[in-house]
């Protein structure tokens, strides 16, 4: 029979095994990102082993290995409107944000991707669409492609919504506003 000071050491040695093995991951991950010259930053997270924020042209992707689920690692994509579309969102009536809102949540796919889409626009954090990847399958090939995938469903998703609000009618400056 082990005693506690065995236990505590096995416990122990486990707990730093698995923080190396999350610091690989972040290092093998970072050295991609810097081979494709993309730029990135660390965030502190708390919840996470890592957390990695990556800055492509269209949208910001971040990477991390979340603390609860382990051997998954989540993709996701972060969609604020530009000021540009928060102007002429302002200028929208209430129930023509809301059947825009309806428009863009029944083109989002909701098959593949985790997603939550706000119906405040003005949220810094209007769209999220997430993917979650195993860790033993990670390739940079598979982490690539499903950065460029989000990415293309943000400019997709940001091209509908340019789109909608050119097509929509803006409230009379005269007229007051009634909820």
């Amino acid at each position: 029979m082990r005693s506690q000071d065995q236990k505590k050491q096995v416990r122990r040695q486990k707990v730093n095994d698995d923080e190396t093995g999350h610091s690989k991951l972040k290092a093998k991950i970072e050295e991609w990102l810097e081979a494709e010259g993309i730029s990135y930053t660390n965030v502190a997270d708390f919840n996470s082993h890592f957390h990695i924020q990556v800055n492509l042209k269209n949208v910001c992707i971040h990477i991390q290995e979340s603390k609860v689920r382990r051997g998954v690692l989540v993709v996701q994509g972060v969609l604020s409107p530009s000021e540009l579309q928060l102007d002429k969102l302002e200028q929208v009536k209430p129930e023509d944000k809301r059947s825009l809102f309806l428009s863009l949540f029944a083109i989002l796919d909701k098959s593949e991707y985790l997603f939550m889409l706000q119906e405040d626009f003005s949220s810094k954090s209007w769209l999220r669409i997430h993917r979650t990847l195993y860790v033993e399958d990670l390739t940079r090939s598979s982490l690539l492609n499903e950065m460029k995938d989000l990415n293309t469903k943000f400019v997709n998703m940001n091209y509908a919504l340019n789109e909608a609000l050119g097509s929509l009618v803006p409230v009379s400056k005269d007229l007051p506003i009634y909820s």
